[in-house]
């Protein structure tokens, strides 16, 4: 089996944790490892320099990812390697954590679990976003984002489900959420906490004028459109990606979002438990009175 590794290079952990992963894995037989080339790579933290190899090998010659980092790395590398149908495991260095499966305590365990074959492989619908009568296409893992940009108060945005009108939002944006993105910016903002295995997309308003203005969740094959009321044409609006991406978009643009024909890939494992990692992360304190 072939593991590739990518990650956050500016974390001194990274190093620390792939120099280990090479010295752990060159005793297990019929075994490669190898390390995506970046710019940011700092190569005199790297005991295995010979190791480091471009995109185009990393993605023909790995069997399984290894996103070592926090929660926006490990969705930037699901992100990159959008097209090539490659399972990712989180390797969690990071803050909250929702999408890693192991941390820098367990990870031999989880190794040692994937070449042992006790693991699966987890889809996660991804849903995607364009700007009408432009070519290029976002992805996204958790959500896509329109907010107000520069504009210095809240905006109107008019909502269209497959042609049907449904509201003109008062807001300062709205939130276009996976279920995977479900725990992220939307449930900051008052949305539902959903399955990641479900196909759905959460429409969450941010901060809305009206308090009837509620979350919404529509079934995944549905087709959304987003257009703006034009009180001003001087001013310019902002489309997000993941927290990560972002494209300024003006009052007169149409902006569809829809399911994507790809599909995220995560490592899970036989004990994966969906419900604890919430209690564990989420801080829940189950039934308070018979404690």
């Amino acid at each position: 089996m072939v593991f590739g590794v990518l990650g956050n290079f500016n974390k001194i952990e990274f190093y620390q944790i792939f120099n280990d992963l090479c010295d752990f894995l060159s005793n297990k037989k019929d075994v490669e490892i190898y390390l995506l080339n970046n710019k940011g790579l700092d190569k005199q933290k790297i005991i295995r320099t010979d190791l480091i190899v471009d995109y185009d090998f990393f993605e023909m010659k790995s069997d399984v990812v290894i996103s070592i980092g926090g929660d926006g790395t490990i969705i930037s590398s699901l992100r990159k390697l959008i097209k090539s149908d490659l399972p990712v495991l989180g390797l969690h260095i990071g803050g909250l954590g929702f999408l890693a499966e192991c941390n820098k305590d367990s990870y031999k365990k989880r190794l040692d679990d994937i070449l042992n074959g006790n693991y699966y492989v987890e889809n996660r619908m991804l849903i995607e976003a364009h700007v009408e009568n432009e070519i290029h296409q976002f992805y996204s893992v958790n959500e896509v984002v329109v907010n107000r940009g520069e504009i210095g108060r809240t905006i109107k945005i008019n909502v269209s489900i497959s042609d049907k009108y449904v509201n003109t939002y008062e807001a300062d944006g709205l939130i276009f959420s996976t279920p995977t993105g479900s725990t992220a910016y939307s449930l900051s903002a008052g949305g539902p906490i959903v399955a990641p295995q479900l196909d759905l997309i959460i429409v969450t308003p941010i901060c809305p004028h009206t308090l009837s203005m509620r979350p919404l969740i529509v079934p995944s094959n549905e087709r959304i459109c987003i257009s703006f009321e034009q009180e001003t044409k001087r001013n310019t609006l902002s489309l997000n990606i993941d927290g990560q991406l972002q494209e300024s978009i003006s009052l007169e643009s149409r902006i569809i979002v829809n399911k994507s024909k790809y599909s995220s890939k995560i490592m899970k494992f036989n004990d994966h438990d969906y419900y604890q990692t919430l209690r564990n992360k989420m801080n829940w304190k189950g039934n308070l009175r018979l404690k």
